[in-house]
């Protein structure tokens, strides 16, 4: 993994072919009975990028062994990002950059909660294993078609990374939407 100066992952080194794949080291950790809380911080161009990231605990296995999806293992709220200033800032602009959208004084918005399944059958240990996360942003919008989004969020806090990307161009107009002010 290639970093900068001071260790932070390179925000979108993992990208190819069209798909924005953002990489980032968790730092600040602290976790209670009901959630992790951490800061995500990657480089682009340079520049410290980030925001914070609330996980519930407790998120199981969202397929069955047939890959149907069990119901009660969908998380609303699951996911919480949060503005944590300039370096926020900074990464919807990176985002809106990388994407090919305009993004002159984007500001990330306060907060984005997203409903969550785990793309996994079977049992979980979040805190020793990854855990691969499928994000739905804006699912319970009255206007789906402009503002509803997907992405994709693995988290591993056992080595302190996450990658965050979407796989479907059609979300990213929606996405940054969601994620800025």
């Amino acid at each position: 993994m290639k970093r900068d100066k001071d260790g932070y992952p390179l925000l979108t080194q993992f990208s190819e072919a069209g798909f924005i794949d953002c990489s980032f080291r968790i730092v600040d950790l602290v976790e209670n009975d009901m959630e992790y809380r951490f800061r995500l911080i990657g480089s682009y161009e340079g520049e410290r990028v980030g925001m914070a990231v609330t996980v519930i605990k407790g998120i199981r296995a969202g397929m069955d062994r047939d890959m149907a999806l069990i119901r009660d293992h969908v998380y609303r709220r699951g996911v919480v990002f949060s503005r944590t200033g300039p370096e926020s800032d900074r990464l919807v602009r990176a985002l809106a950059r990388s994407y090919g959208a305009p993004h002159v004084a984007l500001q990330m918005a306060p907060s984005e909660a997203f409903t969550v399944i785990a793309l996994h059958q079977g049992e979980i240990d979040m805190a020793n294993e990854p855990i691969k996360l499928k994000l739905f942003g804006r699912d319970d919008s009255e206007k789906p078609d402009d503002d509803y989004y997907e992405s994709f969020f693995n988290l591993d806090l056992k080595h302190g990374y996450v990658y965050w990307n979407e796989k479907d161009q059609d979300y990213r107009a929606p996405l940054l939407r969601g994620l800025s002010k």
